[in-house]
């Protein structure tokens, strides 16, 4: 009975180990230009979770930056991949727009 649950063990742990593996986050921010258009499917935005508390339609029209609400059930990996993706978000608008952009959007995103 040992050495069938050493062997059971020994088979399926390269499995869950291969299937926690993550990959870089990476955030696309493109601009504005003379005949290219920032489709929404590929507009950067800050990631939340819960339930949505407030509709950001004006900050996404005036900062290209969308608002994105997910479950309230948080594993480690999604809340660190939360909070890199913020922040890269909040220094590219803090870069552009300086910390007009925080009053605007009407919360403190995940993270910051």
């Amino acid at each position: 009975m040992k050495n069938l649950k050493l062997l059971l063990l020994t088979l399926f742990l390269p499995v869950i180990i291969f299937a926690q593996k993550s990959d870089n986050i990476k955030v696309a921010v493109k601009h504005k230009g003379k005949k290219t258009e920032i489709k929404e499917d590929n507009l950067p935005h800050f990631i939340q979770f819960g339930i949505m508390s407030k509709n950001h339609e004006d900050f996404k029209k005036k900062y290209k930056t969308d608002v994105v609400y997910q479950n309230c059930v948080v594993s480690s990996e999604i809340s660190k991949r939360a909070k890199e993706n913020n922040l890269v978000v909040a220094k590219n608008l803090t870069k552009k727009y300086g910390n007009a952009w925080k009053k605007d959007l009407g919360i403190v995103p995940y993270g910051l």
